[in-house]
């Protein structure tokens, strides 16, 4: 699969809902919870250039009116960037993924409907429970060596919260889950 930014696939799978301007998935940026990413045009548009030049996405042009750089271009999600889009939410959820990459597991989360079957929703949960149930239990060894062998302080407590909100996305994930096969029943 070809490399492509987490600002990239975010504005693939906009784009795969319906088709935007520049100026609409910056307001999207703006005005959302997706507002993490930068609503700058200077970001925005050199990222919608190389989903252009990858073939993700078109921009439909009338051959009877010259392109005027100053209008409206209205971008869509090809066939190749629906594939990719697709393929890079079905990934695998790895252990590095729950450690590392937690914005991007939620953003592909996010954009599973309409673009995977139900089944592989369902199949990336059971990954990302079980990776992230791996991990917690490794933090609350750590946890527990660590606080056997000193008193305890600020830094225990902060390592303490960050185990407690990854139990509560575990949480989550299995709530999400359960709710998932309720719907798919």
């Amino acid at each position: 699969m070809t490399s492509a930014s987490m600002l990239e696939f975010a504005l693939a799978g906009l784009l795969k809902y319906t088709p935007q301007s520049g100026y609409d998935l910056r307001k999207t940026f703006a005005t959302t919870p997706m507002r993490h990413f930068s609503d700058s045009p200077g970001s925005i548009y050199p990222a919608l250039r190389r989903l252009e030049q990858r073939g993700w996405i078109a921009c439909p042009t009338d051959p009877n009116r010259p392109r005027d750089p100053r209008r409206r271009q209205v971008f869509h999600l090809t066939p190749e960037g629906e594939n990719s889009l697709h393929a890079w939410v079905s990934q695998t959820v790895t252990r590095d993924d729950v450690i590392w990459r937690m914005p991007e597991l939620m953003l592909r989360f996010a954009f599973m409907d309409g673009n995977v079957p139900r089944a592989t929703t369902l199949r990336f949960l059971d990954q990302f429970e079980q990776a992230l149930a791996a991990y917690v239990a490794e933090l609350r060894i750590e946890f527990e060596r660590s606080s056997s062998k000193m008193p305890l302080n600020t830094g225990l407590l902060a390592f303490e919260s960050g185990i407690e909100g990854m139990e509560a996305q575990l949480g989550w994930a299995r709530r999400a889950r359960s709710r998932l096969m309720e719907i798919s029943q």
